[in-house]
């Protein structure tokens, strides 16, 4: 008749039961004590603020397909509103960052007062791009075709105005370089016209000159004209950072873990201590 009982060596989940009872103590210690570290944590840490805006690629606001061919015959681009790569390529290049920063001070938000010391211009400039760049994200959603930019920062209105020097600069980059554009391509237009004998070319440079004219009256105005704004920046009332709750969930399931851990490894240590003094009592 074959015996039921466990071989030498072998462990149940029974066995493992009572190591964790034996053990509880130390275990119920463990999480306390990281628990409440955590805990102390996550009340000293500094209280991090998102402001958040959503913008949208305005729609086409001139008809260019009956001119681009013939803007092509001239060397023109044919202006029309920014689309989506255009916004994006702005909002993450460095210019309008360094804009950003010297035309509103960011740097005495964003640094110390003696962080510079002895520090250059070129030196100042790419620690706030590099600064700006951790704070301000830029995120497009290929599903509703929209543009998120969030900035987090330990004061929420620092955060909020930030978000909005971000499109007032973005919609100045994208209107000046639209109307510099269109400026310079009246300009050759206009040059053209005596050049140019055919009535039929000639009517179609007029219509150029007068789509460059009105891409640069667009473009002055500026409303709207790259993009507009679903939902504006505004003062975060509620810091996203540091989430307690869930800080303190994750510290009590490790520390579980580890306690367990802990004490299977105490319990070799026990036995393993026991048996090399049964050994040595034994030689004796």
């Amino acid at each position: 008749m074959e015996s039921t009982e466990d071989t030498p060596g072998e462990i149940n989940l029974i066995d493992y039961m009572k190591i964790v009872w034996k053990h509880k103590r130390l275990i119920i210690g463990i999480i306390i004590v990281i628990v409440f570290i955590t805990a102390i944590i996550a009340l000293l840490e500094t209280k991090i603020y998102e402001a958040n805006a959503v913008i949208a690629p305005a729609g086409a606001k001139i008809d260019t397909g009956s001119l681009s061919m013939a803007a092509a015959q001239f060397g023109l681009t044919t202006p029309a509103s920014a689309n989506v790569t255009d916004i994006l390529n702005v909002l993450n290049s460095n210019i309008l960052k360094e804009r950003i920063i010297n035309k509103y001070n960011l740097l005495s938000l964003l640094f110390k007062s003696d962080a510079f010391n002895g520090k250059t211009e070129d030196q100042k400039s790419w620690a706030g791009i590099r600064a700006l760049n951790d704070i301000l994200k830029v995120n497009f959603s290929s599903k509703d075709n929209t543009i998120t930019i969030s900035v987090q920062h330990k004061d929420p209105k620092v955060a909020s105005n930030i978000v909005k020097y971000t499109l007032e600069e973005l919609t100045e980059l994208i209107s000046s370089e639209a109307k510099r554009v269109a400026d310079t391509n009246k300009k050759y237009l206009e040059s053209q016209i005596d050049k140019t004998l055919d009535p039929f070319i000639r009517t179609k440079i007029y219509s150029m000159i007068a789509q460059q004219i009105e891409t640069s009256m667009m473009a002055e105005v500026k409303e709207n004209f790259a993009f507009k704004v679903i939902d504006p920046p505004r003062i975060p009332d509620r810091a996203i950072k540091p989430k307690k709750l869930q800080m303190v969930k994750v510290s009590f399931i490790a520390s579980f873990f580890l306690g367990i851990f802990i004490a299977f490894l105490k319990e070799y240590i026990d036995k393993f201590r026991m048996k090399q003094s049964g050994s040595s009592e034994g030689v004796r």
